[in-house]
Formats: structure tokens, sequence, C-alpha cells
């Protein structure tokens, strides 16, 4: 099995919730993971496996909302197929919760660099009270009225190890 393609779209909510959603795509010519999800038991392990890498994953992480350390947690992931059962998809759903004020805030992200298996896309956006300010994700990216970011990053290319957002909530 290996990766074809990603997506993760991020949002924040007035509250201070941060909401990812994260989808991998992947070609499996030999139906591997078809095979050992074909049963509800399968599935259960399966999702329950990669459910417990991404905590790692993410527990990994050290991120800070205004400048205040918080913790992801994985809390849904889902095993499908696209028109085909050697073309799967994993989807997490994961979340944390930072305290916003009126003004400027920042989000921050340090995790392990690596270079990109796969090219994938994030998008992120925030309330329309918000508006980002700037941001160092570590590739260009395009602001959209003001408070949506989007940039993709491309196969062979070297993640940074940190990123960062500011935005104003008026």
């Amino acid at each position: 099995m290996r990766p074809r393609y990603g997506y993760g779209f991020f949002s924040v909510d007035s509250t201070g919730e941060f909401r990812q959603k994260i989808l991998f795509f992947y070609w499996d010519p030999d139906r591997e993971l078809y095979r050992s999800t074909s049963t509800p038991l399968g599935k259960k392990h399966e999702t329950e496996t990669m459910r417990t890498n991404m905590q790692a994953f993410v527990n990994s992480e050290k991120i800070l909302v205004n400048r205040k350390s918080v913790k992801a947690r994985v809390l849904h992931v889902d095993i499908g197929f696209i028109s085909s059962k050697k073309r799967p998809y994993v989807e997490f759903l994961i979340t944390f919760k930072g305290d916003l004020v009126k003004g400027i805030n920042t989000y921050e992200n340090y995790y392990e660099r690596e270079k990109v298996e796969y090219s994938y896309r994030v998008t992120w956006t925030f309330p329309e009270n918000f508006k980002v300010i700037k941001a160092d994700v570590g590739f260009p990216y395009e602001v959209i009225d003001g408070r949506i970011i989007v940039f993709n990053v491309e196969k062979g290319a070297e993640t940074p190890g940190y990123e960062v957002i500011e935005f104003l909530v008026l």
C-alpha cells in the first residue's frame, strides 16, 4: 500500500476549538487494507490501530495557542474506498482547544521535520470576525477573503518542523 495524496482541512471557531479533518488516499494494488477491513472486527482493529498511531504522532507535536501548550486528541478514524478496493482512504478527525483573546492570537506547532512521501493540500478556515495577519507554514500560501489559508506541498519537499499562524479576533 502506497500513499498517493493527502488533504487537511483545519477550522477554528470563535470558542477557540481547532478541528482537523485529514484524509489520506492510497494505492493498494494487492487490496491489503480491503482484506483486513472486510469484517466488522477487522475494521475495528484497523481503525483502533490507526487511531493509536495517529494519537502517538500528535502527542509528539508541541502545539501552542497564545504561547500555552494544548493537547490534540484523535476523535475518529474511518477507512473507506473510492471506486475500487485498490483505492482506500483513511480519514482522521482531530481537535484541540485554546484560549483566544480579542486582538492578536497565535497558533504554533513544532513537529519532526520530514521528507514528504506524497503531495498534499491544506486549507485553514477562520470565522468571519477573524483575520489572518501572517503565517509561516514553510511553503508558499494564499490568504483568501482575509480568513482562509490554502497551501500545497509537493512530494519530495522537506517540512520545516515548525509553523505559525497569527490571526486577529475582532
